[in-house]
């Protein structure tokens, strides 16, 4: 995913929405969210067929995991895929665990290039690894914005002020959300969704995540460049997330 929009606090029953494109070669195939089984949890992710890794993952418990890769970061030969780092990150029974578990994993294969974004309704981090150094630093304004040209902060989206205005409801939120993510430039402005023949927005996700109850999650998911594949509604995936005495 190329950039992450992530908002908390805005609203009491999902205090956490996170907005994202994933920019990647156009003969990549992935597949829609679905259920990711680890050691320790069960998560809904999309996925991507080539490594089996995703670019961004949501618990039943309020959590959510994305990643973006870094341009202008050399490759790293051989290094294990990015995709696996939000799997394992909410993979654990806390954040500050799980991000043990990343620093951990990092350290011992080399990574090429990331910005791995994680939190829940109360804290996000983001993770930054490039040239063999891995940096944590917590977020602590309500919007953040990241992208694989720039870190925290560094970029002004226009539409943003009004998707993040207070006193939307949800669904309204969502909608603004949406037309920041179709957004494709224009002189002097940052092309969010990306068209081109050999790599483009491949997809696109809204994602509404609950504090408590999974099956009130809400995911907008658009298979293609979201200015032209319409969003399709995964949020009745969140049952899946439920202890099995509550299916």
């Amino acid at each position: 995913m190329c950039i992450l929009i992530v908002l908390r606090g805005f609203h009491a029953d999902h205090p956490v929405v996170v907005a994202g494109n994933r920019d990647e070669r156009t003969d990549r195939k992935a597949a829609p969210p679905g259920l990711w089984v680890g050691e320790r949890a069960s998560l809904l992710s999309p996925r991507d067929r080539e490594a089996g890794g995703t670019w961004l993952a949501v618990d039943g418990r309020g959590r959510f995991a994305g990643i973006t890769n870094l341009a202008g970061v050399p490759p790293v030969p051989e290094a294990p895929s990015r995709g696996h780092l939000p799997h394992l990150v909410l993979d654990h029974p806390d954040l500050d665990a799980g991000m043990a578990a990343v620093a951990a994993r990092v350290h011992e294969h080399d990574h090429a290039g990331f910005q791995l974004v994680v939190g829940d309704g109360r804290r996000t981090f983001v993770m930054r690894h490039a040239r063999g150094e891995l940096r944590t630093c917590e977020w602590v304004e309500p919007v953040l914005v990241v992208t694989n040209e720039h870190e925290p902060g560094q970029l002004a989206l226009r539409g943003l002020p009004t998707a993040t205005a207070p006193g939307l409801d949800l669904d309204r939120r969502l909608d603004a959300l949406a037309v920041l993510l179709r957004d494709r430039g224009g002189p002097g402005q940052h092309a969010v969704c990306k068209h081109g023949q050999h790599y483009a927005t491949v997809s696109s996700s809204l994602v509404a995540v609950p504090h408590a109850d999974p099956t009130l999650l809400r995911w907008r998911y658009a298979a293609g460049p979201p200015d032209v594949t319409e969003y399709r509604n995964y949020g009745n995936l969140g049952r899946r997330l439920l202890p099995a005495t509550d299916v």
